[in-house]
């Protein structure tokens, strides 16, 4: 089978995902590699959101941190002050090699072009990984990663936690009871980029020197070699640059799209249409608007499923929102659109059901929450499942990951063959699946 999902794989995946959600760990399924005891685990990239991975992991009561790794060695130096005891390193080949067999388990929480080497590194040594979000930087790298993950048998899971907050699962419990009917489209949207991190700009031109404190050459890693420039990338503003960050529908669409995949049993799209600007050569645009249309199911009405996905400030359109009775809507959220009504999908608020009149007299559940990070760890030693594994997480990564390839074709239709991992007849769309790696950085997953 192909690393993306077969519809029934899908639906199968979704049911127990649901099942997961409701309790604080569902029962182990299959056979599984496990870690015994406890839990060794090494932080790769301990600073930002990977010093909130590693806090979080090491709050469990079963885990023993015993190495750290980070290029920026103010990173790295907190996170030693915090983590007593463990081994330090700058750079995650040594630490892989050195630690072989004194870890049972890794976090990667790099900028995303380094997600997909290190995560395949750490599972060809036979490791659990819990990786943040989105799982690679190219669709390519996705399914290798799946693959990967699969060949390895060990846990993983996405850094999407809110795929096991209380608000995503009160919200899959009011989908699940069918209120509003047969669901016609899904409006998906986000806040970002602005605020955030620049997108819609040219490389920065000129080169300062590099602090003493960062590697760059390491930081760069398999992307292509640039000079530093202060202020420009490190850290998080690469988050809209192309070689390093897979721009605002990369990094929230894994959270925001998620309720989509996720309730309605999604497979492969059947093509995907840009209507915003194009890219930079440098990074992604200020705003984008991508539709993607999907096979209908038993959730669906007949005929292919629209999700529509904006970011950039670009919401729900006006009309559709005076037809649900909503005077505005969140700045994040998911929108299902069902015969009978409307469900809003918040990861951060309270779920609701539209027109509200419709409604009234339905009682919106709390949602029972799970730490996601905790989940993990309990599954890495063998007492339920990950949530969010990669044969999931890659998936949902991929379908976010085309979108960012139709924004370089806006107001084209591109058919996609799930099944052959590449567009129908568009040569060119298919060369931005993947990417080159750095003379001296070749992933050997992703050679040829």
């Amino acid at each position: 089978m192909n690393p993306s999902l077969s519809r029934r794989s899908l639906l199968e995946f979704s049911a127990l995902a649901s099942g997961v959600a409701l309790a604080s760990c569902a029962a182990p399924q299959g056979k599984r590699i496990r870690a015994q005891g406890r839990l060794r685990h090494a932080g790769i990239a301990v600073g930002g959101m990977g010093g909130a991975d590693l806090d979080q992991i090491r709050s469990h009561p079963d885990v023993d941190v015993i190495a750290l790794c980070d290029v920026d060695a103010n990173n790295l130096a907190a996170a030693a002050g915090r983590c007593q005891g463990a081994r330090t390193y700058t750079d995650w080949r040594e630490l892989l090699e050195k630690e072989r067999g004194n870890i049972d388990a890794v976090h990667v929480s790099t900028p995303d072009h380094m997600h997909a080497p290190i995560t395949l590194a750490a599972l060809r040594m036979g490791l659990h990984v819990y990786c943040q979000k989105p799982l690679t930087r190219t669709v390519r790298e996705a399914r290798a990663v799946a693959r990967a993950a699969r060949e390895a048998g060990t846990v993983t899971q996405m850094g999407i936690q809110n795929h096991s907050n209380a608000p995503y699962d009160a919200a899959r419990q009011l989908f699940g009871a069918r209120h509003i009917g047969a669901i016609h489209e899904v409006h998906v949207w986000s806040d970002r980029p602005a605020g955030w991190w620049p997108q819609g700009i040219e490389r920065a031109s000129g080169e300062d020197p590099v602090p003493p404190t960062l590697d760059w050459d390491k930081w760069t890693g398999t992307a292509p070699e640039r000079p530093y420039k202060q202020n420009a990338y490190h850290p998080f503003r690469w988050r809209g640059i192309r070689d390093f960050g897979t721009g605002a529908q990369g990094d929230m669409a894994c959270h925001l799209m998620d309720p989509a995949l996720w309730f309605l049993g999604l497979g492969d799209p059947l093509r995907v249409r840009s209507t915003g600007p194009r890219p930079t050569a440098e990074s992604f645009p200020l705003w984008s608007e991508v539709r993607y249309e999907f096979p209908g199911n038993e959730w669906t009405t007949r005929g292919p499923l629209l999700v529509t996905w904006r970011d950039g400030g670009k919401k729900v359109p006006k009309e559709l929102l005076a037809e649900l009775g909503l005077e505005g809507i969140t700045a994040n959220g998911c929108l299902f659109v069902g015969e009978q009504g409307a469900l809003l999908a918040d990861p951060y608020g309270t779920q609701e059901l539209y027109p509200k009149e419709r409604f009234a007299d339905v009682a919106i559940p709390q949602g029972t929450a799970t730490n996601h990070w905790h989940q993990w760890v309990d599954a890495c030693l063998g007492r339920c499942e990950p949530s969010a594994p990669f044969e999931y997480a890659a998936h949902l990564t991929e379908i976010a990951l085309l979108g960012n390839v139709a924004l370089q074709f806006p107001h084209e239709t591109l058919e996609w063959n799930g099944g052959k991992g590449r567009f129908v007849g568009r040569p060119d769309a298919d060369l931005l699946l993947g990417s080159p790696q750095r003379a001296g950085w070749e992933v050997p997953e992703l050679r040829g």
